[in-house]
């Protein structure tokens, strides 16, 4: 708006660069008409866009608790959040100046799709798709004392001879590289990635009740349990049908009925259209999902799409939405040995968590505990992180305020139909202006 008597005598807009330099000319009225005569105003301005190359990595919760509404609002959320991130993108003059990845996550994360192991060779612990960072053996499992198996067994192998694929999920990886970048290393057991197996438990024919993944016949009339539950040489036929709760389907791939994770693209389709498949199910560790947050980001293996860390005009950003608070299930039943559902923290007896409680809120605050280390690890490195919380009303929130960048970074949705909202905001974040001079 121009002062009275003032007319404008010229403006421009150009675009130098990232930046936006505005000039503008005004004629302003005389003070004294005759007496003081002057020239005419002149001002200029620069706006620097944020053009900035992206990497940004979507960690959304997948949980049996996501059903429903939150889950049908997260999807249109995101994919919005995507289309808003793609349409500045467009006005951006770098090369590739947008990629995402998605983890969806609940108690385990999925890296790649349905996996055949027909061919699988035993010998060598590799096929045709099996990633040379997985081990098959559980090596670290084993040498800790806490495998799942009575002898060193190979789980791709127990799959072919079942006739099962193996449906891509894996574990956690034991401490302390479930909250490290350390790339895998074969030389290093617990440095590498051990295939999600739930092992077939105790037959409740013969009286073992409250085991819920009783798949085959245990080939054994030992009266223990355990030798039972890690008899390797019973996997010789494919489990039977049904399931034994919503989303689970007896066998070992139970529970990974997760939307495979995205690694970094520019395709913004197929980031939306695996959000669309997204579904939900088991329930909610949040450090696994932000782990494999971080892996999609990371210029070191296993993937190793990530730019380097410092590569000029580049950013690694990692929003983080869950609804709800860690936790590693309980069947609480007096005849259930194990004292936990199997996931990607594998028993609670395997020791992965660092805790072998029965206690629910003990496991809780110890993945709590994890997460907050592995959030100050994540933002060493220079990565932004934003956290959304959605109608969570127990706990505190601490943790993912603390988890988020800074403070302005985490939103607290107490009303799921404020997601979008939530997102937008975080859209308008990532792309924001900023007035240099």
């Amino acid at each position: 708006t121009l002062p009275g008597g003032a007319t404008l005598v010229s403006s421009t807009f150009t675009l130098e660069g990232d930046s936006v330099v505005a000039q503008a000319e005004v004629k302003m009225p005389a003070l004294a008409a005759g007496l003081w005569p002057h020239e005419n105003l002149r001002a200029n301005s620069e706006v620097v866009r944020s053009l900035d190359r992206l990497e940004l990595a979507l960690v959304l919760d997948n949980t049996g608790s996501m059903s429903g509404k939150k889950l049908s609002t997260l999807k249109t959320s995101a994919k919005d959040l995507v289309d808003k991130l793609q349409v500045a993108a467009a006005r951006s003059p770098q090369v590739d100046p947008l990629k995402i990845a998605l983890v969806p996550f609940s108690m385990t994360v999925r890296v790649q799709g349905k996996t055949s192991v027909k061919k699988y060779k035993t010998s060598t612990h590799s096929g045709a798709g099996i990633p040379a960072w997985i081990d098959p053996q559980g090596s670290a499992h084993v040498a800790a004392g806490k495998d799942i198996f009575n002898t060193k067994s190979d789980r791709l192998g127990l799959l072919k001879a079942m006739g099962e694929s193996w449906e891509g999920c894996v574990e956690a990886r034991r401490q302390p590289y479930d909250v490290e970048e350390t790339a895998p290393t074969v030389s290093i057991p617990a440095t590498m990635y051990v295939p999600y197996f739930w092992p077939d438990e105790p037959d409740a024919a013969d009286g073992f009740s409250g085991y819920p993944n009783d798949y085959i016949d245990d080939a054994t009339n030992s009266s223990s349990w355990s030798v039972r539950e890690k008899n390797a040489a019973k996997y010789k036929k494919s489990p039977r049908n049904g399931s034994f709760m919503s989303g689970y389907e007896y066998g070992p791939n139970a529970g990974c009925a997760l939307q495979p994770i995205v690694r970094l693209t520019t395709s913004s389709a197929s980031i939306k259209s695996a959000i669309d498949d997204m579904t939900a199910v088991g329930d909610t560790n949040i450090p696994l999902g932000m782990s494999w947050g971080w892996q999609m980001l990371s210029p070191s293996a296993p993937f190793s799409d990530g730019a380097p860390y410092g590569t000029p005009h580049l950013r690694k950003i990692i929003i983080l939405m869950t609804d709800g608070d860690n936790t590693m299930g309980d069947p609480a039943s007096s005849w259930e040995q194990n004292k936990s559902y199997y996931s990607g923290l594998g028993y609670i007896w395997q020791g992965m968590l660092g805790v072998t409680s029965a206690s629910s809120g003990a496991r809780s605050d110890k993945m709590d505990d994890r997460l907050a280390v592995l959030c100050d690890n994540i933002k060493a490195r220079d990565i932004v992180v934003y956290t959304v919380r959605v109608e969570v009303r127990s706990g505190e929130s601490s943790l993912l305020e603390n988890c988020a960048s800074t403070a302005d970074k985490f939103y607290d949705v107490q009303d799921v139909a404020d997601l979008s909202a939530a997102f937008d905001s975080i859209a308008g974040s990532i792309d924001n202006l900023r007035l240099t001079r």
